[in-house]
């Protein structure tokens, strides 16, 4: 259950809970990108889960971003898959009857989070009870999206071994940890080792001849990076802009840049790298790694992708 804390303790305390960015319906390209700071809820009672593992579960893309049914409290909803979310988040459309009791601090303002309480959360034949998750306004979303948003299913739902998410078949799997993973018999073309900041898996990629950090992020449509994280003659700029939104409804221009392939990944991936530039404080803690930015699904979805949080390896197929 969520206790109440100062903005000032929550921001330094937490990480990302959802980083969205999708693609709108005008031609200037817009999107919509929400980032929410916020503690990670009481953990997975592992006793309640049937499994460590789920069927394959079917999604559609939309957006760049993975959709899929879960059923909360016998009810069917449509959920987004999110690695950059903590926990699962649910729409409550303002219908809720508790008071907010922590502050979400995201891009361009804040959004008020609320305890939301769980009896029987199902996806692909598991099922987790007695939960709590974070209650959440999502009804600006809805309407970017221009469908129905239910909520986020993150990390605590997804961390007991590896999350396999097949792009081109649009279908995604909890499995369990392996040595040597293989997909339709086949290992994968590359290994990237990461690290867990909080709840979020974190890599580096080689630009140019440093070393730049990455949240791996499903639930971001399209690459995210600082705008101060790279020298100039690092990247490209081009003249596309985009719209971003927040969580809270505001948005804002941001440029994209391009830029050169990373020397660690595989030829099928040695494609420039679009990234949308913009500040991202959210993504600053003290003391810890310093991200560059977020790879969001523009870049997953060019592969089959394994993210074993056991191993804390990223397998790209």
């Amino acid at each position: 259950m969520l206790t109440h804390a100062s903005p000032y303790r929550l921001f330094g305390a937490c990480l990302i809970a959802a980083a969205l960015l999708l693609w709108g319906s005008v031609a200037s390209a817009q999107r919509s990108i929400g980032f929410l700071r916020a503690p990670a809820l009481a953990a997975i009672d592992e006793k309640t889960a049937d499994t460590d593992y789920t069927e394959e579960e079917s999604f559609n893309l939309e957006r760049n971003l993975i959709f899929f049914e879960a059923t909360v409290d016998g009810r069917p909803g449509n959920f987004i898959l999110d690695t950059g979310a903590p926990t699962l988040i649910v729409n409550h459309r303002g219908k809720t009857e508790e008071e907010g009791t922590r502050t979400g601090l995201g891009a361009g303002g804040d959004v008020t989070l609320t305890d939301h309480r769980v009896e029987r959360f199902e996806m692909g034949g598991r099922t987790t009870a007695n939960y709590w998750a974070i209650g959440l306004d999502l009804r600006d979303l809805e309407a970017r999206m221009d469908q129905r948003v239910d909520g986020f299913v993150g990390y605590d739902l997804i961390n007991t071994g590896e999350l396999r998410i097949d792009y081109r078949t649009e279908r995604f799997q909890l499995l369990k940890s392996t040595r040597r993973p293989e997909h339709l018999g086949k290992s994968p073309r590359a290994v990237l080792k990461f690290s867990l900041v909080d709840h979020l898996p974190v890599v580096w990629l080689r630009i140019g001849k440093k070393k730049y950090y990455f949240a791996v992020d499903t639930g971001a449509g399209s690459n995210l990076i600082d705008r101060d994280a790279l020298p100039v003659e690092a990247y490209q700029a081009t003249e596309s802009i985009i719209n971003i939104q927040g969580l809270d409804g505001n948005d804002t221009d941001c440029p994209t840049i391009e830029v050169a392939p990373p020397a660690n990944l595989p030829s099928a991936g040695a494609e420039s790298l679009r990234f949308v530039a913009m500040p991202l404080d959210h993504l600053r803690t003290e003391g810890g790694v310093h991200l560059a930015g977020i790879l969001g699904s523009e870049f997953l979805s060019r592969y089959t992708v394994g993210i074993d949080y056991r191993r804390q390896k990223l397998y790209l197929w």
